[in-house]
């Protein structure tokens, strides 16, 4: 067979900030030793200045770009028509989809009814919240169902961009707990995840945004959110090895806070301080700060109880903000809404096992990708993350204390790879490779089901809250107010 026959033909749908930053880059990369054509790229009419300024200083070029309108921008007859001339014999072996998840579904089973591969971003599938009942949260579910079974019919994969489960150091901390858990029959019993990405959005941005939005009743959960359910995912499933200590369903309970909250917190005087000229033009009317009340979530907090029978096993704490240090000094949105608009992450996970032993990781940011130099260690610079390891020495061995500088370790180790631009983006960069290589073993769409299920699950809480379904304890703060409990039979 030529080398010609060899080739992977790849579609890139969608070439947003992330495309830009990543997938472009990566295909550019391996474009020779992966065989790599870029045969099609897909976006927007509107996108097209945006596209052409790009592609003028890229090396590899598209073979075609079909530009769509803005009524197709989830999907519709001229996207399916236009793609199935390109089917057949010498179509396309595969398809990175990047654009806005409300349209992952549509691009998704086209892709798998033409025989291509799928790497795709998270979330898998989304779709409006806005005004809905809780049931339509299950749909997520329901999609991922069918988009699995038509995979596994028409015989291709799917991987899903969640890369946290190639990070090499959070893969690190799955061995060696499986190793330890395996070794005394303990499980996972507590896991706190703290993630703030400083993505702070000036009023009038929220009803604006297609990248990262929020106007159609979903939020941070769907845009960083989805990583670090989808790690604890991960590693709770770690307990399902143990015959003792093995979990049968999650307790789910959710608590957010969206966009009509933020400016109550960050409310108009704070914008007229440092933004004076430009404040008035974001201060939202009385229609804008009611039709806001349904947008998306800006901060979540989930606590989870893995429990078997009636006793629980393991209990996790998520707290994913954006309403967070923030380096934004600036009212108007440069060019890359991505990585360029102040947004910087602190990231903080704790794992204990038992008594025995307790592993935390910490990765902390004080300014932007944009302004990294590369040469740089420590807490604070763009590329850190350690990994500290607590051990009952006594009963288990190895020392009492361990700590891994793996974000410098990494930052050595690639000093003179000019395509490095961090330890997330390498693992990326991972699961770029898993899909060239057919390898779904980290990033397959099976291992997505539980995160997809919690996901669905902390929608339905979110949902049923809005409608007003559920009610909580509340305590007054006034001195002497009635409390809840006052009207409670003791």
């Amino acid at each position: 067979m030529s080398g010609e026959l060899k080739r992977k033909k790849l579609a890139l749908i969608g070439l947003g900030p992330h495309a830009k930053r990543i997938y472009y880059p990566l295909i550019e990369k391996w474009q020779a030793e992966e065989h790599l054509e870029l045969s099609l790229l897909i976006e927007l009419e509107d996108q097209r200045e945006s596209v052409e300024k790009y592609l003028s200083e890229r090396l590899v070029q598209p073979e075609r770009i079909i530009y769509l309108p803005e009524s197709a921008r989830h999907g519709g007859p001229e996207f399916v028509s236009e793609l199935n001339r390109l089917a057949g014999p010498g179509g396309l072996w595969g398809c990175v989809i990047a654009t806005e998840p409300k349209a992952h579904g549509v691009y998704a089973q086209w892709a798998i009814e033409h025989g291509a591969h799928i790497l795709i971003d998270k979330p898998l599938t989304a779709f409006s919240l806005r005004d809905s009942a809780p049931e339509e949260a299950l749909r997520l579910v329901s999609d991922h169902a069918s988009i699995q079974a038509a995979a596994a019919r028409r015989g291709v994969n799917v991987l899903v961009q969640a890369q946290r489960r190639a990070h090499v150091g959070y893969e690190m901390i799955h061995e060696y707990l499986a190793q330890f858990m395996g070794a005394y029959e303990v499980p996972l019993t507590y896991v706190d995840i703290y993630h703030a990405d400083g993505m702070w959005n000036m009023p009038k941005e929220y009803f604006s945004r297609e990248n990262h939005p929020y106007k159609y009743g979903y939020g941070k959960i769907m845009h960083s959110g989805y990583h670090f359910i989808d790690l604890y995912a991960w590693m709770i499933q770690l307990n399902q090895r143990l015959s003792r200590a093995s979990c049968d369903h999650v307790n789910v309970v959710t608590r957010d806070s969206n966009a009509y909250d933020h400016l109550a917190q960050v409310d108009h005087q704070l914008y007229e301080r440092f933004f004076a000229e430009d404040a008035s033009e974001q201060k939202l009317s009385e229609a804008q700060l009611k039709e806001i009340k349904g947008f998306g979530e800006t901060d979540v907090f989930l606590m989870l109880q893995a429990m078997r029978d009636d006793r629980v096993i393991s209990t996790g704490s998520l707290n994913l903000l954006q309403t967070s240090f923030s380096r934004r000094a600036w009212p108007d949105l440069p060019a890359d809404t991505y990585k360029g608009n102040g947004r910087v992450r602190h990231e903080r996970v704790t794992i204990q096992i038992g008594h025995l032993l307790n592993v935390q990781v910490h990765s902390y940011q004080s300014y932007e990708a944009k302004d990294w130099e590369g040469d740089k260690p420590g807490v604070g610079q763009y590329d850190h993350f350690d990994i500290s390891f607590y051990r009952n020495c006594q009963l288990v061995g190895g020392e009492p204390f361990e700590l891994i500088a793996l974000g410098d370790a990494m930052q050595r180790t690639n000093e003179t790879d000019k395509s490095y631009i961090g330890h997330n983006e390498a693992a990326r960069a991972e699961v770029f490779l898993d899909f060239l290589h057919e390898n779904v073993d980290r990033a397959g769409l099976s291992h997505h089901d539980l995160s997809i299920k919690l996901v669905a699950a902390a929608y339905y809480d979110i949902l049923r809250r809005r409608s007003g379904e559920l009610s909580s304890p509340v305590v007054d703060m006034a001195p002497g107010a009635k409390d809840w409990f006052n009207d409670v039979a003791l």
